[in-house]
């Protein structure tokens, strides 16, 4: 298979991540972090992302946001059982 021209490759990258794609060009850092859930429950993540060097500010603003809203403490509803009984 060919390697991909350097063109390519950014519009795969864009195509895949579409909102992103400038931090994954640049080499810039970034963190996810639940946002809360759904209408149906479900969870919904948020990204944070920031310049050349600031992870540790990214790292920082995740263990506080985890120690504020205690996410690890938070169970999802389980799903209902699906399979019919025998």
């Amino acid at each position: 298979m060919a390697a991909l021209s350097g063109w390519r490759t950014d519009q795969a990258m864009i195509a895949a991540c579409p909102y992103a794609w400038p931090w994954n060009v640049l080499g810039w850092p970034g963190v996810n972090v639940p946002a809360g859930r759904v209408a149906g429950g479900l969870p919904v993540g948020a990204q944070l992302l920031g310049p050349e060097g600031s992870e540790p500010l990214l790292i920082s603003l995740a263990a506080q946001l985890e120690d504020d809203l205690r996410w690890h403490e938070e169970w999802p509803t389980p799903l209902a059982d699906t399979q019919a009984a025998p």
